[in-house]
């Protein structure tokens, strides 16, 4: 098992919710409406017409739907909010520890004895290897 996967119940539920509030504090909770806006929007004038006509009319801009000003509206708000970072930042730099670098030790220089040529020759003949059973 890897440990970057949580295998207890507890363990995915609470990776789930970071990756929600992720989401939220990004904004793309407004995309997901927006999508389901332009869907409706797409069905609904396909239905009355030729698609090629649905596609134009659903992102011109002009032919907005009630769903579609309320995620404008609701991303112009989260706009104009104003951000706290003072407090914040001043907590998430307590949490935050330096980084630690840890290098490896230098490695060992191995020093060999040198083997001299006289010292590997042979001075006798190897012994025959005794004759194998049925093939003499």
């Amino acid at each position: 098992m890897s440990p970057a996967v949580p295998t207890r119940p507890s363990a995915r539920l609470a990776q789930r919710g970071i990756v929600l509030l992720v989401c939220l504090s990004l904004g793309l909770h407004w995309a997901v409406i927006q999508g389901i806006a332009w869907t409706g929007m797409l069905i609904s004038y396909a239905a009355e017409g030729a698609m090629i006509e649905a596609v134009q009319k659903t992102f011109d801009g002009q032919h907005g739907c009630p769903l579609c000003q309320t995620v404008k509206e609701g991303r112009e708000s989260d706009q104009n909010q104003p951000r706290q970072t003072g407090q914040a930042m001043k907590k998430l730099d307590a949490v935050l520890a330096e980084m630690v670098r840890l290098t490896a030790p230098p490695a060992e220089m191995l020093t060999f004895v040198m083997i001299h040529e006289d010292w590997v020759k042979r001075t006798e003949m190897p012994e025959t290897p005794p004759p194998r059973r049925g093939l003499v």
